[in-house]
């Protein structure tokens, strides 16, 4: 297909994918409220005998994340399975199977928002608040007004040469007032620039697709849909599959001041397959 194709609702596309990429964040809900049309697209999909699954940059691991989503009032048993950037970090600390995480040691720097206690179950990690101690920081969420004291952090850890691993590459999200809000993945870059290794997760490299699709699906019958440019577009398509791109997510307030879908997505080097302003039928 040439170009973007603008779309009213799914249903102009439905019968041509068998399976389907769901983002969250922007898409399903807003944080606090389930999107009622985008719930009712699952709803019938799932009718249909399609194949759905959540693919989220969330640091959370996936049964936290069906907690959230009940609580929303969204349905998780419509999913045939949730893989979060998440459950893919705590699986690599938990197994030790690539040499990465086999010689990242146990003592930990760790960045998240507020508690979850849930994330370290069953993990042999030693949290540590001392840099000098620390043998990697561990990038599960920030908080905006901490950014600052983050960076004397991130230049010690630098100059002891100690890597981060980042389960959340979200580089913002969007409060249900519009406020963009900066998330992980801009610490990981500011990480990346003074000169540290970053062992990214989730959208939009491969580990997290693979754990949704395996060699059995048909990647040309496969849709991914959600609002972020570089991480579930650019994710999607260097990953084999078609996307959908959601307007009325985190790009909103660029396209709100004029820029262009066009000029959008030449700046994030990122075209969909189809647009649309949200997810209804």
């Amino acid at each position: 297909m040439n170009g973007t194709r603008k779309i009213d609702g799914l249903a102009e596309i439905a019968g041509d994918y068998d399976t389907y990429l769901v983002d969250q964040w922007g898409v399903l809900h807003n944080g606090h409220n389930a999107y009622e049309p985008a719930v009712n697209v699952i709803s019938r999909l799932k009718d249909a005998g399609k194949s759905l699954h959540i693919l989220s940059n969330s640091s959370r691991r996936a049964e936290t994340t069906r907690r959230n989503m009940t609580q929303m009032g969204i349905d998780h048993s419509l999913f045939d399975s949730i893989a979060t950037s998440g459950e893919e970090v705590w699986q690599a600390l938990y197994k030790r199977t690539d040499e990465f995480y086999r010689n990242l040691g146990n003592s930990c720097i760790v960045f998240q928002w507020g508690k979850d206690n849930d994330f370290f179950n069953a993990l042999n990690l030693d949290p540590t608040d001392d840099i000098e101690v620390a043998e990697f920081i561990l990038l599960n969420g920030t908080e905006r007004d901490k950014f600052p004291s983050y960076e004397p952090i991130l230049c010690r850890a630098v100059e002891r040469g100690l890597p981060m691993v980042c389960s959340n590459g979200d580089f913002v999200s969007i409060t249900p007032e519009g406020e963009l809000v900066q998330c992980p993945g801009v610490l990981a870059q500011r990480f990346e620039v003074l000169g540290g290794f970053v062992r990214w997760h989730g959208k939009p490299t491969a580990g997290i697709y693979n754990i949704a699709l395996d060699d059995s699906k048909n990647r040309s019958r496969v849709l991914a849909i959600g609002d972020s440019l570089y991480h579930d577009i650019g994710g999607a398509t260097a990953n084999g599959v078609d996307s959908l791109f959601i307007t009325n997510g985190i790009h909103q307030p660029e396209l709100t001041n004029n820029m262009g879908l066009t000029n959008l997505y030449q700046h994030y080097n990122a075209t969909p397959t189809y647009v649309s302003s949200d997810l209804r039928w």
